[in-house]
């Protein structure tokens, strides 16, 4: 059975392991950087800083050796293991398998959100309902957590998340898409947020799930 590894990281790190998370960039990656809001910075070098630590790791090369091949959508690409990151509100969660397809998603649970409205508008009509019908100080995060597994197929496909939020995604495990069928499984995550991993694929998969606390990175 395959196995996917998933690895929640707090962008709330000390310094220099983000200094030394940050040397690992590219030059594009530095340059998303400095275009990133500035609150969200920290959480963009931990998540790729991360994701080329890890890719890195299971190449057995160094993490600034790692050359993505970026799709057209920007998902991060590398021949010998397959890499999804996310961010949301000071998260970030980065999976990595040896050869399926990979999608990773984290969603911070936006209680001011209409949700009912916005799952009317873009959700297919079941799940539209289903989120209505949830009592309303639960409501938000059941939409998300359908949200985390819409995105979690998208992205590993390498396509965009706007036509994805038709996908249907309420109580099944594999969704098919355009270019064939993902196995979509629901994450752990912290209050506050919902998240999903998705692989290419009918095959079911093996999730193991870390706490990412600078393993890897020098004291």
């Amino acid at each position: 059975m395959d196995t996917v590894d998933v690895w929640l990281v707090d962008s709330v790190l000390p310094q220099g392991v983000l200094d030394e998370l940050r040397g690992y960039l590219d030059d594009g990656e530095l340059d998303r950087e400095r275009r990133t809001h500035p609150e969200q910075r920290r959480e963009f070098v931990a998540a790729h800083g991360v994701a080329r630590l890890l890719a890195g790791q299971a190449l057995g090369i160094a993490p600034r050796q790692v050359r993505w091949r970026i799709g057209r959508h920007g998902k991060p690409e590398v021949d010998g293991v397959r890499v999804s990151l996310s961010r949301s509100a000071g998260m970030a969660m980065v999976a990595h398998t040896p050869r399926r397809a990979v999608g990773v998603d984290l969603q911070w649970v936006d209680d001011g959100l209409d949700v009912a409205r916005a799952a009317a508008r873009y959700y297919p009509v079941h799940e539209a309902r289903f989120v209505a019908e949830c009592p309303p100080p639960r409501r938000p995060a059941r939409f998300t957590g359908l949200l985390a597994r819409k995105e979690a197929c998208v992205k590993a496909a390498g396509g965009r998340l706007f036509p994805g939020l038709r996908l249907p995604v309420h109580e099944r495990g594999v969704v098919h898409q355009a270019d064939g069928p993902y196995r979509v499984r629901d994450l752990l995550a912290p209050s506050g947020y919902a998240a999903a991993v998705a692989l290419a694929g009918e095959d079911d998969y093996l999730v193991r799930e870390h706490l990412w606390a600078g393993q890897g990175v020098a004291p």
